[in-house]
């Protein structure tokens, strides 16, 4: 347990560049794009006037007057606006972490091999399998936990920005943000949905690391083509006649979980239909969001995919054992 903690320490110090910096500089630079916007809003308010006076339907009306005269079409707006926006932004960061836990994953075990520094960590007293576990591990659990918690800071600092903005023009920011009703409940739902994130990686994290472990040069391309000329030939199997995977089942299920495992996902969609709701025009409805993340455990090809991803990794354990050079 001592030489696991003290590999997963290795690795959060050894790539803090791209596992911390980089999701802390997106929140910054966020929070920065949202602060300008309302200091320019702001100075735009005071040159059309003390009032800040525009018109909304023809008729003139300003900023105050509106937040004093908030009513529940106005209430539901903003809640539909908050609700995109936490789903957007958590969106960007799974974006962002999920290409570099991609490139990560990639070169973990390739690039010890490629500068020899493998003969290093073999002449220590840890495992190949604790060495590889540990990886497993950062990229699988760790990382999305610690990314989930910038972008909740994140968010919550732009409420805070955004409340102080409407403080200013004497509106409510409990009526307008901290109250509303789907807040809590779609970011329970993201929590929830979380874990399943992880489990839909598990199989990308596989397949990358038996890549990482195996390929004797350009791991990018090994892990990357092979599937994707594994789903052409098996378009050309279908157009002569011949029995081959349904195409929905091999790129949607197969190709794009084995490489996008850590970005995409049945648990965005989930998410996604409980910001928007269906369609993007229905209201949300919660006892359906839910059902909609049990039917995501109760799915067999997510543990299947899991399963995979197990035993690729157990392979890439065997590949880091056998092969000690690139």
């Amino acid at each position: 347990m001592n030489n696991l903690t003290w590999l997963l320490k290795r690795e959060f110090w050894e790539h803090r560049g791209g596992f911390f910096w980089a999701p802390v500089w997106i929140g910054i630079a966020l929070l920065t794009l949202t602060l300008l916007s309302l200091i320019a809003g702001e100075v735009g308010l005071v040159v059309h006037g003390s009032r800040g006076s525009f018109e909304v339907n023809g008729v003139a009306t300003n900023l105050s007057d509106m937040l004093a005269h908030v009513g529940p079409k106005q209430v539901e707006q903003a809640a539909a606006a908050l609700a995109g926006s936490l789903y957007g932004l958590g969106s960007l960061f799974t974006l962002v972490i999920g290409i570099v836990l991609f490139f990560y994953l990639l070169g973990a075990l390739y690039d010890d091999r490629r500068d020899r520094s493998v003969l290093f960590w073999k002449s220590l007293p840890v495992s190949d399998a604790a060495t590889v576990i540990s990886k497993a591990l950062m990229a699988i659990t760790l990382i999305p936990l610690l990314v989930f918690a910038i972008f909740l800071a994140t968010w919550l600092l732009l409420l805070v920005m955004m409340s102080v903005a409407v403080l200013l023009h004497g509106g409510s920011p409990w009526q307008l943000i901290w109250g509303q009703g789907n807040l809590l409940p779609l970011l329970t739902l993201q929590i929830a949905t979380l874990p399943a994130h992880m489990l839909f990686a598990l199989l990308t994290a596989g397949w990358l690391l038996l890549c990482s472990a195996w390929a004797r040069s350009k791991p990018f391309l090994w892990a990357v083509l092979t599937p994707v000329l594994v789903g052409i030939a098996n378009g050309w199997i279908g157009l002569m006649g011949m029995p081959n995977v349904p195409a929905r089942l091999m790129w949607g299920e197969g190709i794009k979980r084995l490489l996008l495992g850590t970005i995409v996902g049945p648990p965005n969609e989930i998410v996604a239909q409980a910001a928007f709701g269906r369609n993007h025009r229905d209201v949300v409805d919660w006892s359906l969001a839910w059902h909609g993340v049990a039917d995501i455990y109760a799915t067999p090809g997510m543990w299947i995919g899991a399963a995979i991803g197990i035993a690729m990794i157990a392979g890439a354990v065997w590949f880091r054992r056998r092969n000690s050079e690139a």
